[in-house]
């Protein structure tokens, strides 16, 4: 982000959503001969976004939110089952119709997740927190997505300590290998 001033975490969030919809309704509205190169720019945004949540919002909706933990347990889910299926969609053919398929499904699974956490997690995010504690958030969720893997780990752990210790070692990998792929 070039933008000296950080921006508080629910529009950081609001604004991925409506990246990673945008996205996915290009790739869905593509041919099949053009998904590919638009799948690999999908991957990356959606990965990043889902562990630096993982890093940054469900520890804070765990600590502050009455009955934080099975919101984010059930949050966590969801992008559990996004990231499986992008692994699963990274083996296939893009222009097969199992392909398409998964596609439709992975993207009604993102949106029905993105909706989830604007109508429960984005208002326990602003009832609890201050707009400085929210700013603090932001700042380290930018952070945590830029540092972020690029590629979906769907057996790596999702809640601390171990998504802080593998998630920076995956990252590494997964830009040695972006770097390879665009060679």
């Amino acid at each position: 982000m070039t933008n000296t001033q950080t921006r508080d975490i629910v529009e950081l969030l609001t604004n991925d959503h409506r990246e990673a919809a945008l996205l996915l309704d290009q790739i869905c509205a593509a041919g099949p001969e053009s998904r590919q190169e638009q799948f690999w720019n999908l991957v990356p945004a959606l990965v990043q976004h889902e562990v630096a949540e993982e890093v940054v919002v469900y520890p804070a909706i765990r600590r502050d939110a009455p009955n934080g933990d099975s919101e984010a347990d059930a949050r966590l889910a969801e992008q559990q089952e996004a990231e499986v299926k992008l692994a699963a969609m990274e083996k296939m053919d893009p222009t097969s119709t199992q392909f398409a398929g998964e596609l439709e499904s992975l993207r009604q699974a993102v949106l029905d997740h993105a909706h989830a956490e604007e109508a429960e997690v984005f208002p326990l995010l602003e009832k609890l927190e201050s707009p400085q504690d929210r700013q603090e958030l932001g700042a380290r969720y930018e952070k945590a997505k830029a540092s972020a893997p690029t590629r979906p780990h769907p057996h790596a752990p999702d809640t601390p300590p171990g998504n802080v210790v593998v998630g920076p070692v995956a990252a590494l990998f997964d830009k040695a290998r972006d770097a390879l792929r665009d060679i």
